[in-house]
This record gives C-alpha cells, structure tokens and sequence, in this order.
C-alpha cells in the first residue's frame, strides 16, 4: 500500500487559468522507491523565460529534455511520472510570460528533472534498483564491505545527478536568467526511499541532500526521522543539489532497517514545518487521526492534502510519499494507528491540557525575555493602567504645567494672543472717545477676529504641550517609582490611595500567578517533548536497529 500527498498554492487569473506556485516536485510512490524534491524558490529564484517551448507539448517534453542524454527513456512508468510532473507548467502554456509571476522559478525545474533523472536510473539500471542492491548487500560478508556498497551508491547518484542536470538544462535551455549573483541554478532538495520488504525487516537506503526528510514510523516506537537536516542555524542549508562550476553538493547514502509492520516516507518541509506543530508528536497525530477518519490509503493521501491546504500556507507545497509496510490492509494499519493515538494520548497529551495547542515554553520565554524579574514585567504591565496613570499624571501636573508654561512655543503663542487683545482695547478706546466716528469700527471687526485666531492657536498648542509634558511626566515618574511603590504596597507601608494600592496589590498577585503557572506549564511542556523527542531522534545518531 503507498500514497501520496502533493498539495500547491494556487491563483486564479481572470481569465480562469489556475496558476500553481509550488516547487515541489510530484510526489513518486512504487514497489521500490518512495522519493520527494523540494525545488528552492528562494536560493533558487531564477526565474526562466528562455525555454524552450517544446517543454510547453506533453508528446515533446520527453524527447525535448531526455534527448541525447539517455539512451532509452520510453518506460511508461517514466514517461507518465514527468507528463504528470510537469502539468502545472502546460497550465501556463499561453500566458507564461504575460506576468512574471507565471514564469517558473529554477528549483521548479530542479526538482522534476532530479526526480525524473533517479527514477529513470531505478527503472533502467538493474546493479541499482531494489531487486539487485539489497541481494548485493546481503552477500557482502562484512559490515565494512556493506558501508563501501552504500557509500559507492551515493557516490553513484552524485555523479550521475551532476552529469545529466547539466545535460538536461542544456537541452531545455534552462540558463543563468537573473541580474542578481549568488543564485542556485537547479537548486532542490532530494529524499529518496529505496526499500525492500524481506521477511520480518523492511530494509531502506535513503538517498538524501538538503532538508526534505524520510521518516519511519512503528507502533512501537511511533515517528522517527532518520536523518538531520542539513541545514545552518539561520536556516540556510548546506548540501543540495544545483548545477554550479564552483559548487558540489553530496547525495548521502544510508542503509537501514526496521521491523515490519512499518510506515515508510519521506516529506518536504511544507508538512513537517507546519506552523501547526509545535513538536513533532503534533505531526505524528496529524498523520494517525487523519488515518483513523479515512477509508483507504487514497482517502487518506487526499484528506492530508485537504489538512495541508488549509494549514501549510507558510510555504507553497506539501509533499508526502509514503509506504505502508507490512499490513495485512488498511484497516490493520489504522487499528495500529489507534493504539498508538491512545498511548500518546496517556503518556503526553494528558498530562497537560493544550500541550499541543499552546505554545507554553515560548510564551514564557517571551514574557521573562523583556524583563529581568517580575517586578520589572508588572511596572511594565501597570504602566498603561488607567488608574495608575491618573494617580502619576495628579502627582506631576504641576511639573506638567510649569513645562508647558516655560516651553518657548507656548510663550510665543501667548504672546501674539495678549498683543491681539491689546489692539482690540485701543480700537476700542478709541471709539468710545469719540461716538459719531464709525471709521474705526471695520477696524475693530478685523481685530478681533485677529484676537480669536491668536487665542485659539495658544489654547489650542498649550493644551497639546500641556498633554505631552503630562504624558511624559508622568511616564517617568512612574519609571522613577514605580518598584518603590510596589515595594511599599508588597510590605505594607504604602502611602498611596488605599484603593488604588488594592488595585495594584491584585494586580501583582494575579501577575505571579499568571508566571508560575506558565513556568510550570512550559517546563512541563519542555519535559513532555523532551522525552517523545528521545524517541523521535533515535536514529540520528547513527543507531540502526
């Protein structure tokens, strides 16, 4: 039993043609091999407008990318792999360059033509496939002599890789389009499952470069990667395949085994890297309860997709090939799935409500991480109190008001409004003088409007200085004194407001609260991942059984 998930952001154009702006290439499953290839849209982001346009005719793709590369390309497993892989690109055929945005990027060529180029080699080169290499191992008297074969076997696929990418991107005229430097040509990531089943063990060679992952998941043991992603701290990564004359990269070679019933598959990063899954165990559930609700393994590949559609929008594809090993059918696999469900239902989920759902450890980590102490986070937190800021604005109103008083745009403002009132009183003092003149009286008008404007800007700047230097004021007063206060109201020697410092005392104990229990939760939400992780890495360290 094998599915598969291959799930893409997609956007319509007005004229109804569905645009898809993955990389991911199609997701492979068979009786051998399961394989996926994360094209890089970002290190790879050359986008290609010079191809050539047989790339565009499902009858001339084969021919116009294989030819004179491979001697033999007309398997119908290969031919309807890359027919398939490449439908997102005949999608676009009449409007690929009308927006930039309809021109594929570099890693989505890299990833189809990668995959192809492995799945060629695992259909037409019998030393390599399933059928020979496992017998080849197994004959091999030593583990040394064992490793050598493997290790030859990555080795293999490096060079042939290297050879026929660049070969194949001459023939689709695939070319350093971009005036940027420092881009990936063919850049993508690789993980390939080689695997037979033999008896009681399912053996696997993974064939890897990058941060794509093969997994393997038992009743027993639950989800396991099986290989470290390569990939630095700031999450640029460090093997993947691209033709470059400066740059190698290194298909790694791994033989493993595991015992039957299993679930062998290998991922991209737009599932495992859900911002959905605070931990792995979150993934593993993901894939069980999902089993539990299909009817078969294409129910389950499809309702994963649907799940990947709605919560993998951090990145355009999700892809999933996957083997059930060992099962009698499905409806074994899923009662598998449920007695797992259950025992990580009691030795996590239980234990702590919201365990995956609330991210305990970085709330915490991102409360204590602005403050020293809980002192400094609850000053912090009563700053914008309403209370405690009309208490800090009372006590500071008259340095407020001696600011405002000094600040030299008031004092200009207040200046021109007593000079507008002084030509009013003269204008009056005029007329008054001498009733039967009117002359003056057009005069008088236009000073008092004058005066109203000259009161109206000193009002209306003095009350904007006044509340900024309130404002301010207070701000520091409150920074100044705000831990004595606490302080004093904690140990009882508070001169404030009896009201308010009872605000601020519940205000301190609910904080305290607040932090312990969040301390609590997060160290048992650390404790709790900790422990399935010890699991979930056995393998990465290099153990085999």
């Amino acid at each position: 039993m094998v599915l598969t998930v291959y799930r893409q952001a997609s956007k319509e154009r007005p004229d109804g043609t569905i645009v898809y702006k993955g990389e991911d290439a199609l997701p492979y499953a068979d009786g051998q091999l399961v394989m996926v290839a994360d094209g890089l849209g970002g290190a790879a982001a050359i986008r290609h407008s010079s191809i050539k346009p047989e790339l565009f005719d499902e009858d001339r793709l084969a021919d116009t990318l294989f030819g004179g590369v491979f001697d033999d390309y007309s398997s119908p497993a290969l031919l309807d792999y890359v027919k398939k892989s490449f439908a997102e690109l005949r999608s676009v055929k009449d409007c690929y360059t009308d927006n930039v945005n309809n021109i594929k990027k570099s890693g989505y060529f890299a990833s189809r033509i990668v995959t192809a180029i492995v799945l060629r080699e695992l259909l037409y080169n019998e030393s390599v496939a399933a059928k020979s290499i496992f017998p080849a191992l197994e004959r091999e008297c030593s583990q040394e002599k064992r490793d050598e074969l493997v290790a030859k076997l990555g080795k293999h696929f490096t060079s042939l890789i290297a050879e026929k990418l660049r070969e194949i991107a001459k023939n689709a005229n695939i070319f350093y389009e971009s005036s940027y430097a420092g881009l990936s040509l063919l850049g993508t990531t690789l993980t390939a499952m080689l695997y037979r089943e033999l008896g009681s063990d399912t053996e696997v060679i993974l064939l890897t470069a990058g941060d794509s992952r093969p997994y393997v998941w038992t009743e027993k043991d639950g989800l396991c990667q099986l290989t470290r992603d390569e990939e630095r701290p700031d999450g640029g990564m460090t093997n993947y395949i691209k033709v470059s004359d400066d740059e190698e990269f290194t298909i790694n070679s791994r033989y493993m085994k595991f015992p039957r019933p299993c679930v062998i598959f290998a991922a991209s990063d737009g599932c495992f890297d859900s911002g959905r899954f605070l931990s792995p165990l979150a993934f593993e559930r993901t894939l069980l309860t999902t089993a539990l609700e299909a009817d078969s393994p294409e129910d389950m590949g499809a309702r994963l997709h649907d799940f990947f559609a709605e919560n993998g929008r951090h990145d355009d594809s999700s892809t999933i090939a996957m083997k059930l090993s060992g099962y009698s059918g499905f409806d074994e696999f899923k009662r598998a799935a449920e007695r797992r469900l259950a025992e990580t239902d009691r030795l996590y989920t239980s234990q702590l409500t919201g365990l995956l759902d609330e991210d305990y450890i970085g709330e915490y980590e991102r409360s204590m991480g602005g403050a020293p102490d809980e002192l400094s986070l609850l000053t912090a937190e009563l700053k914008s109190n309403e209370n405690v800021r009309a208490y800090c604005e009372n006590t500071v109103k008259d340095e407020a008001e001696e600011l405002t008083e000094s600040d030299s745009g008031v004092r200009n403002a207040a200046g021109l409004c007593a000079s507008a009132r002084s030509e009013v009183k003269r204008l009056a003092a005029d007329i008054a003088a001498d009733e039967s003149d009117s002359g003056d009286l057009g005069g008088m008008v236009e000073a008092v409007n004058g005066f109203n404007a000259a009161k109206e800007t000193y009002e209306s700047m003095r009350a904007e200085k006044f509340a900024a230097n309130l404002k301010s004021a207070a701000d520091r007063y409150w920074s100044d004194n705000a831990a004595a206060l606490i302080t004093d109201i904690k140990e009882g020697r508070s001169t404030l407001p009896a009201a308010l410092a009872a605000e601020i005392k519940s205000a301190a104990d609910a904080l305290s609260e607040k932090l312990a229990n969040l301390g609590s939760n997060a160290e048992k939400q650390k404790a709790l991942f900790d422990s399935y992780d010890a699991t979930y890495t056995k393998y990465l360290g290099g153990e085999d059984e």
